[in-house]
């Protein structure tokens, strides 16, 4: 009786044993798994930052349309937010198993930093890709809240098709571009390869934006139209101006004067300041009292913008009171 009570009990501290080897191995497998998906979860944390700003683009831009050989210096810049730590599980375990996890359960999660080498810029100019280009450079690590700055020089070889589409663009859009930088930079994350994507859009003006004039009339005070009016009453130039750009506001300055068709004299002038939102249309208004019969017409100008011509004006009969 004694012996089968040893031989159980032998048995029951061998299944003991097993038990906590294998508990040891799934631990310590689990902390791998652990470690690989930490690792991967650091490179979807990867941040490009483009030091480029409009006014570099712009000069570029002005460059190239002028004829003038001209290379743009694009300056890169990658980092990890942050750096996680993760704390180990105390756990009580029989004195002749401590040993075995606590090298395991009191290690943190180990996180190997991503590795960056190559990187692929394409331009694209509204959309158009005009150049692509792969830099290389020798792997590096990325560190955590530091930047690792890297520079390249982007050269466009079809500078006609740049020119041209350039042109395009101004001419739609008051002077502003779009251009795009799109890639992807070659991560290296232990015996892993992969291109990260990143991209970037800029919008320089390669000349001064203005305002386009889309329509004006003669109104009374409750924005009626009205083409006839007596003497002594209110009259207002209401017109309407767009912004063709899609990311710069304008503030033009637009000035409005009022003649007398019998003489052809100056019988009112007055300017204001009128901003327009990117991509949308204003409304605004000059208010005038005629104090004499006759036919008024106005011409609307704004400083080196649209400019209303005084015969294109509608005009407007004013009686006698």
């Amino acid at each position: 009786m004694t012996d089968e009570r040893e031989k159980n009990a032998e048995v029951g501290e061998l299944i003991s044993v097993l038990f906590m080897v294998l508990l040891f191995f799934v631990v310590l497998a689990g902390r791998e798994i652990g470690d690989i998906y930490s690792s991967f979860n650091e490179v979807s944390q990867l941040s490009f930052v483009f030091q480029l700003g409009e006014e570099e683009i712009a000069g570029y831009i002005r460059d190239v349309l002028k004829g003038t050989p001209s290379e743009l210096g694009v300056g890169m810049a990658l980092t990890l937010p942050s750096a996680r730590n993760v704390e180990g599980v105390v756990t009580q375990l029989p004195d002749y198993v401590r040993r075995w996890f606590i090298s395991v359960t009191l290690s943190p999660i180990v996180v190997n930093q991503p590795e960056v080498s190559d990187v692929e810029i394409t331009l694209l100019v509204e959309g158009e890709a005009i150049q692509t280009r792969r830099f290389s450079f020798r792997r590096e690590r990325v560190p955590y809240l530091v930047l690792l700055d890297r520079s390249v020089t982007f050269i466009i070889d079809d500078v006609d098709r740049f020119r041209e589409a350039v042109m395009e663009a101004s001419e739609r859009y008051g002077g502003e571009v779009e251009m795009t930088f799109s890639g992807r930079a070659l991560s290296h994350l232990l015996f892993l390869e992969s291109w990260l994507p990143f991209s970037t859009t800029r919008y320089p003006l390669v000349k001064v934006p203005h305002l386009d004039y889309v329509s004006s009339r003669w109104t009374d005070l409750d924005g009626q139209p009205v083409s006839r009016l007596r003497a002594g009453e209110t009259a207002i130039i209401q017109f309407k101006t767009s912004n063709p750009t899609r990311v710069h506001s304008i503030h033009e300055n637009v000035t409005a004067t009022v003649y007398m068709e019998s003489s052809g004299e100056q019988v009112y002038r007055a300017w204001k300041v009128t901003p327009v939102a990117p991509s949308s249309t204003a409304t605004y208004f000059f208010q005038f009292t005629p104090e004499a019969p006759g036919v008024y017409y106005y011409s609307l100008e704004a400083a080196d913008g649209f400019k209303l011509a005084a015969d294109a004006s509608p005009r407007l009969l004013v009686e006698g009171s």
